[in-house]
């Protein structure tokens, strides 16, 4: 049986160690594009790729709004210079990337929930009913977004509420149908006004079923 000379085994070892150093340096090169660079806000960030991902099932609140910078700290917190994981990732109607994400084996999409620093978003994900679960729980508990922080009470003579869902911009008066079940979250843009004057200036339409 013929033995491989000392050059040729070195050369084969050489040639092995180039290998897997390339292989190594591939996977490190493919985990870094999925370092998080950026918060954007409370439930997008930015990887270090240039892709800008939005938490699936969540909607935190906008600048400006009750929350929105505890929301984003948080995020930050968790996400901000590691590695994340994108799972279940969609291309929504607007173009933009959703996804699962985790950090190791943290689901920030849940965290952002247990904490109330954001709210459920009924979309079709594996992980809906743990979601939605903690949503719930996070309501009932009245955290973040669901205490009376952003959830303040009617002032005297200001019982109008402004309600914005899908986008579109409600108002509704004791006297409208469902009055009690509508909700003020002015972590959302909700709003209480004292007049109907008012609620049109701020391009809120009456809600239908409403008795003048």
């Amino acid at each position: 049986m013929n033995k491989i000379s000392p050059f040729l085994f070195i050369t084969i070892l050489i040639l092995f160690c180039f290998s897997l150093l390339g292989n190594v340096i591939f996977i490190y090169q493919i985990g870094e594009q999925n370092r998080s660079i950026r918060v954007v806000d409370g439930d997008s960030i930015d990887l270090k790729d240039g892709r800008r991902v939005r938490l699936l099932a969540i909607d935190a609140p906008e600048r400006g709004r009750c929350l929105f910078e505890a929301g984003r700290k948080k995020l930050e917190e968790i996400v901000l210079n590691k590695r994340v994981k994108l799972e279940d990732a969609v291309v929504d109607d607007y173009g933009r990337l959703l996804a699962n994400v985790f950090v190791g084996r943290i689901l920030v999409n849940k965290v952002l929930l247990e904490e109330g620093l954001a709210r459920f978003v009924y979309v079709k994900s594996p992980y809906y009913e743990e979601l939605k679960q903690v949503s719930q729980l996070a309501k009932e508990q009245k955290r973040g977004i669901y205490s009376p922080l952003c959830r303040t009470p009617a002032k005297v003579d200001c019982l109008i509420k402004g309600n914005i869902r899908h986008g579109e911009k409600v108002y509704h008066l004791p006297s409208c149908d469902n009055y009690d079940q509508v909700i003020i979250d002015e972590a959302f843009g909700d709003q209480w006004f004292c007049t109907e004057t008012e609620a049109v200036g701020s391009g809120f339409r009456k809600a239908s079923g409403c008795r003048n």
